[in-house]
C-alpha cells in the first residue's frame, strides 16, 4: 500500500523539478550544478565596472582640465585661488579685433562694479568664468584698476531681498537711564517684537523733540494720535505751555523723541484752534435764553458741539469736537446754548476743525513710561498700503527690544546728537541683517510715488540709486534682480539712510576711456520672470 508523503516532502519535491526546468531552459543541461543566472549577474557587474571606470576617468580629466578655457570677450573673469575680479572688454563695446579693437582685462574694484563693465549674457546677467592664471598669459590688460568705489562688494541673491518686512523708525534714549539731551535715532528693517502699546483711539503720547546739551534751542510738542503727528505750536496768541495745559496735560509727561523719528510720522492739523478775523465778535443770531452768540465760542445743541462761523457773508454752525470746544472755550470763551431749530436755520455743514481732529478727551492716559530706557517706533508695513494715503503705526516699548540695543552698541554718538560716521550730519543708524538688501523707491504721505528712481540700500546702512544704461531695468537685471517690484518706502525714512554713489554702468564704464562719447552701452537681453525676494 503506497505511503502518503508529507507536505514537507512534497515541497521539496517541487523545488527539485523547478529547479531543474529553469537550468533546462538557460543553460540547456538539468543537471548542471552552476546557478541559472550567475552568468548573467556576473556580466552584468562586470559592464557596470567599466562604466564606471570610463565616466571616472572622464570626470578626472574634467577637473583637471576645467579652468583651461581661453577667456570670452564681454566676460566676467575670476582667477582661482586668488579674489581678484577681472572683466574683459574692449573699450568702446564693439567686436574684439586684434589689432583695431583688442580686448584688455581690467582688474575690477568690487564684483558689483565687474556686473555693471561686463556684456549682458542671455539671462540678462553676464557671464563668468573661473579660469586658472596660465590661461590669462599673454592676454593684454588695462593699465590701471576700474569700478566704482563705496558700493557693496557683491550684491545679496535675489532670495535676500527684505521686500515684505517692516521698516522701523525708532528713538530712544542712547543708555540706560540716559537724558532727554541725548536720544538715538534707529531705522531698523525687521519685524520687531510686539510692543507694549500701540497708538489708537483711546492711546496718545505727548511728545517733545530732543534739543542740543547747553543751548537756547526750544523743544517743539506734538501730540501723537493714531498714526499722525498734530503740531501744537508756540506763538504769542496760543503759547504751546498754555494751550498744553487747556488739553489738560502736563508738559513734564511729554516723552522726548528725536525729531529725525517724529517727522516720518505723517503730519496732521495743528492742535490749535484756527483763529479767525470774526472771533471774539457778536452775531445776530440768538442763544437760547436771550443775547446773541459770539463767534467763535462753543455753542451745544441737543449734545451736540458747535462753532459759528461766517463763510462769504453767510452765519452758519460747523461741528467740532469736545476736544476742539475744550480749546475754544478756553481761548474765547464760555459756552452757550442755542435751539436746535437755530441750528436747522442755518445748518451745520461747514468745516472748521481738520475732518481727524482728535475727539476723546485728551486728559486722560497718556501713553508715559518711567523706564530706563524705554523706545518709540513709528513701523511702515509694505504689506499693508494702498495708492491713497500711508499709513504709519506707532509703536511704544516699555523697554527698548534687543535689536534696538544690541545696534546701539556699534555707533558713537556726537554732542550735537549726530552719529560720528564719514557721513556729515547722519540723523539716524540704518540696520538691515547682514547679507540682506532691500530695493525701494520713495512715496508721499498720500501714497504716491515721488520720482521713478530705485535704490539699493546695503547692509551697511547706504542707499544707491540705479541708474539704467539704455532700456528701463537693465541695471537692476544686470545685479540680479529682473522682475523684483521695488517697495514703496515713506519719503521721510528714505532720507535718513545716507546716500552713497549710485549703481550706474556709465559711470563704471568711463573711467576706461578719456572721451566719455565713447562709453560702450550693451543692450540686455529680456530675462525670465522670477519671484521677488523675501
Amino acid at each position: 500500500m503506497a505511503q502518503m508523503r508529507s507536505r514537507r516532502e512534497q515541497v521539496e519535491a517541487h523545488k527539485f523539478i523547478t529547479s531543474r526546468m529553469n537550468q533546462a531552459l538557460v543553460l540547456a543541461n538539468p543537471d548542471s550544478i552552476e546557478r541559472p543566472l550567475r552568468r548573467i549577474g556576473v556580466s552584468i557587474f562586470a559592464s557596470v565596472m567599466v562604466l564606471a571606470l570610463i565616466f571616472g576617468g572622464f570626470a578626472i580629466a574634467t577637473l583637471f582640465g576645467k579652468g583651461n578655457a581661453e577667456p570670452v570677450v564681454g566676460n566676467i573673469i575670476t582667477i582661482k585661488g586668488s579674489n581678484a575680479v577681472y572683466v574683459y572688454i574692449t573699450q568702446n563695446g564693439e567686436e574684439h579685433h586684434p589689432t583695431d579693437n583688442p580686448a584688455r582685462l581690467w582688474q575690477v574694484t568690487n564684483y558689483t562694479s565687474a556686473l555693471l563693465l561686463a556684456k549682458p549674457g542671455s539671462t540678462g546677467m553676464p557671464e563668468v568664468q573661473d579660469l586658472k592664471p596660465s590661461s590669462l598669459a599673454g592676454v593684454p590688460r588695462g593699465s590701471f584698476t576700474i569700478g566704482i568705489q563705496g558700493i557693496p562688494s557683491q550684491p545679496p541673491d535675489k532670495s535676500e531681498l527684505l521686500q515684505k518686512i517692516n521698516w522701523n523708525v525708532c528713538s530712544m534714549p542712547r543708555e540706560d537711564g540716559g537724558t532727554d539731551d541725548y536720544q538715538l535715532t534707529q531705522l531698523v528693517v525687521e519685524d520687531m517684537e510686539q510692543p507694549s502699546e500701540w497708538l489708537s483711539d483711546d492711546k496718545w503720547i505727548l511728545a517733545k523733540t530732543t534739543v542740543k546739551p547747553q543751548s537756547d534751542e526750544v523743544p517743539k510738542y506734538y501730540l501723537l494720535w493714531n498714526g499722525a503727528r498734530y503740531p501744537i505750536e508756540d506763538t504769542e496768541e496760543y503759547p504751546a505751555a498754555t494751550l498744553i495745559d487747556d488739553l489738560g496735560l502736563l508738559a513734564s509727561d511729554a516723552m522726548t523723541l528725536n525729531a529725525s523719528m517724529i517727522n516720518t510720522i505723517p503730519p496732521a492739523s495743528p492742535m490749535a484752534p484756527e483763529d479767525r478775523t470774526e472771533f471774539g465778535t457778536a452775531s445776530q443770531v440768538a442763544a437760547a435764553g436771550g443775547g446773541t452768540i459770539t463767534y467763535g465760542v462753543p455753542v451745544e445743541s441737543s449734545g451736540e458741539k458747535y462753532v459759528l462761523i461766517n463763510e462769504n457773508g453767510a452765519d452758519t454752525f460747523a461741528r467740532i469736537s469736545d476736544t476742539m470746544a475744550k480749546l475754544l472755550e478756553k481761548h474765547n470763551g464760555a459756552t452757550q446754548q442755542v435751539d436746535p431749530t437755530t441750528v436747522s436755520d442755518l445748518g451745520s455743514q461747514a468745516a472748521y476743525e481738520h475732518k481727524n481732529y482728535p475727539k476723546e478727551d485728551l486728559s486722560e492716559n497718556p501713553w508715559t513710561s518711567q523706564s530706563k530706557r524705554p523706545a518709540v517706533c513709528a513701523v511702515y508695513d509694505p504689506r499693508a498700503q494702498n495708492d491713497e494715503s500711508t499709513v504709519i503705526k506707532v509703536a511704544m516699548y516699555e523697554a527698548a527690544p534687543k535689536t534696538l540695543t544690541d545696534n546701539a552698541k556699534a555707533v558713537e554718538v556726537l554732542k550735537d546728537g549726530t552719529i560720528f560716521s564719514d557721513v556729515e550730519g547722519l540723523q539716524a543708524q540704518t540696520v538691515l541683517p547682514q547679507g540682506t538688501a532691500a530695493l525701494v523707491d520713495s512715496r508721499t504721505d498720500r501714497g504716491a510715488t515721488i520720482s521713478g528712481i530705485t535704490y539699493m540700500v546695503s547692509d551697511q546702512g547706504v542707499r544707491h540709486g540705479i541708474s539704467d544704461d539704455g532700456k528701463t531695468d537693465t541695471t537692476q537685471t544686470m545685479l540680479g534682480y529682473a522682475g523684483v517690484d521695488p517697495v514703496s518706502v515713506p519719503d521721510t525714512m528714505i532720507h535718513l539712510i545716507p546716500k552713497g554713489p549710485d549703481l550706474d554702468p556709465f559711470e563704471a564704464k568711463k573711467q576706461m576711456t578719456s572721451n566719455a562719447e565713447d562709453v560702450p552701452v550693451f543692450e540686455t537681453a529680456p530675462a525670465e520672470e522670477e519671484g521677488a525676494g523675501g
